[in-house]
């Protein structure tokens, strides 16, 4: 596997910025300001700092998401099983930006990155039966395909 360099996708008004070790402490700085903070700075270290595998291979490329350069949230690309190239994404939302279509405006991002750049052959992404919100996102999300419900 090559190792791919990029920092940030951007398309209209959505950056993705990378995650890394040089940069959570600062990004985690920036999220505390916000009402909601102290979620997204437990979710930041829960999901969205990179994780590697034993083999050293990345398998979760974190993301902190501007709108138009003011803070949004945050995307994640995982990688469930590299021998069979598949992949998973997710998102959390600052409250404060929740209806502005910031997750599925990511998520083409996160495909793009797993399938052009990564050479994934598979994403899949989801959510909780009962939150609607994020049910109304993937509705929303550019060539996401409803398969079922698990």
């Amino acid at each position: 596997m090559t190792l791919v360099d990029f920092s940030a996708l951007r398309c209209g008004p959505i950056t993705l910025h990378r995650i890394t070790e040089q940069n959570i402490e600062a990004l985690q700085s920036a999220l505390a300001v916000y009402p909601d903070g102290d979620y997204m700075i437990d979710a930041l270290y829960e999901s969205y700092a990179p994780r590697y595998d034993s083999e050293n291979r990345q398998i979760k490329y974190g993301f902190y998401t501007t709108y138009d350069d003011e803070m949004a949230g945050m995307s994640l690309l995982g990688i469930a099983d590299w021998q069979r190239l598949r992949g998973y994404t997710g998102a959390d939302t600052l409250t404060h930006m929740r209806g502005h279509g910031i997750a599925p405006g990511s998520k083409p991002h996160l495909f793009y990155l797993g399938f052009a750049l990564l050479g994934l052959y598979r994403i899949e992404t989801g959510c909780l039966v009962s939150n609607t919100s994020s049910k109304r996102s993937l509705d929303k999300t550019p060539g996401l395909v409803f398969e079922g419900t698990l």
